[in-house]
């Protein structure tokens, strides 16, 4: 079976997103920088990294880092949570690219988004940083967006895929799916055993495919694409 052409469309979208980030500039001491910036925010807390503290965590003078990063704080924030995105979202692509048909899709993205999340530190602050500037606006305004149109990328492809297996969802419910997948941290309690993570995988699933069968709001169960195709060729 074939994947249906809305799906395969929100992937390559995706996809040629994350293609049109430029790494090309991205030496071996930036790379660093960005590494230990996230580590240490998702350890200590996003204000509480200083950039005497980044310096000497990534064992470089304070006055390097400026070297790397003209603009600062703000700039090594803004690659460092595209940069965390970047491959997380490589990720992602790694795992869907293996199913081929879509009730397997569903099941592979939220088992590959739960993964991530959860063993992951940097996706929390991600998600945090992200919050933090709903209400505070610190990022750049061209990065906000760029932020908002990733949010919207990943909302269509659990969209696509949801319609792809016969549910016709608003966006709402959606981003409940998500929402679940982002907290997943603090439901799963995972111990830090990467054994554990496929029970936790396994619960996302069920969670997810319980949202998305549960009668509320615009939810409406549809057929899917191949037995619309049946019936109208009856």
């Amino acid at each position: 079976m074939t994947l249906p052409t809305s799906l395969c469309e929100a992937r390559n979208r995706f996809k040629r997103h994350l293609d049109g980030c430029d790494w090309s500039e991205l030496t071996a001491g930036r790379k660093r920088i960005l590494e230990v910036f996230l580590r240490l925010a998702s350890i200590e807390g996003y204000s509480a990294v200083t950039m005497r503290t980044l310096a000497k965590e990534a064992n470089v003078k304070a006055a390097s880092i400026y070297f790397h990063f003209p603009g600062g704080r703000s700039e090594i924030v803004a690659q460092s949570l595209r940069w965390h995105y970047s491959n997380w979202g490589y990720s992602i692509l790694e795992a869907i690219d293996k199913a081929s048909e879509p009730e397997q899709f569903w099941d592979v993205l939220v088992s590959a988004v739960a993964r991530c999340q959860i063993s992951i530190p940097a996706s929390d602050l991600w998600d945090l940083l992200v919050r933090m500037d709903r209400a505070g606006g610190f990022l750049e305004t061209e990065f906000r967006r760029e932020i908002d149109h990733w949010l919207d990328l990943c909302a269509d492809l659990f969209q696509a895929s949801a319609a792809a297996i016969g549910y016709a969802v608003d966006r709402g419910r959606i981003n409940m799916v998500m929402s679940m997948l982002d907290a997943g941290s603090n439901w799963s309690e995972w111990s830090g055993d990467a054994a554990d993570l496929d029970a936790i995988a396994e619960q996302a699933i069920i969670v997810s495919r319980a949202i998305l069968s549960a009668p509320m709001g615009s939810l409406r169960r549809t057929a899917a694409p191949d037995e619309m195709a049946i019936k109208y060729s009856r």
